[in-house]
């Protein structure tokens, strides 16, 4: 009898073999060499998670002002080994006057109401973040927000390191 089976099974296989080779393709395209991450670890070194970071090089890390309760952004643009910060925005200027000392913040009608570009020296990166709950430190990129407080609940150390790795 002759295996009629025989024509599917090669079939089946070459479509499970060229399957396997999209999913690999997509996998090494993912973690492209060339791009640069910004990566997210806990204390220990374990990866909480990582984001492609954009062609501007732009992130911003939003977080609960423990004074006040309101909002506040810090704009960075990524440089090498290190973070500059060059822009400020709060729901209220007294977060950026009295907690930041920065003075001359313009008012628009939207929510982070006052921002004030600012000149600092860079940061150093890694950077380690504490990401509480009161603080509620978010993470931006893109429009993506990445809850950094969410991904240590339930842990002892709500430290996160923030770092770049991958191309320039």
């Amino acid at each position: 009898m002759k295996d009629r089976w025989r024509g599917r099974r090669a079939a089946g296989l070459a479509v499970v073999v060229l399957l396997g080779a999209l999913i690999a393709a997509a996998a090494v395209s993912a973690r492209d060499d060339s791009a640069s991450w910004l990566v997210v670890r806990n204390d220990g070194g374990a990866e909480l998670t990582r984001i492609a970071l954009p062609a501007s090089h732009e992130l911003t890390l939003r977080y609960r002002n423990s004074l006040y309760h309101s909002i506040a952004e810090e704009h960075f643009r990524v440089a090498g080994d290190t973070l500059d910060l060059h822009a400020l925005s709060a729901d209220e200027l007294a977060v950026l006057e009295e907690y930041y000392g920065a003075f001359g913040a313009t008012h628009h009608d939207a929510t982070m109401a006052w921002t004030v570009t600012v000149e600092r020296p860079p940061v150093a990166l890694p950077l380690r973040i504490q990401a509480t709950a009161l603080g509620e430190r978010t993470l931006i990129v893109e429009g993506r927000e990445i809850s950094l407080w969410r991904l240590v609940v339930g842990s002892d150390d709500t430290s996160v390191i923030l770092s770049v790795e991958g191309g320039a």
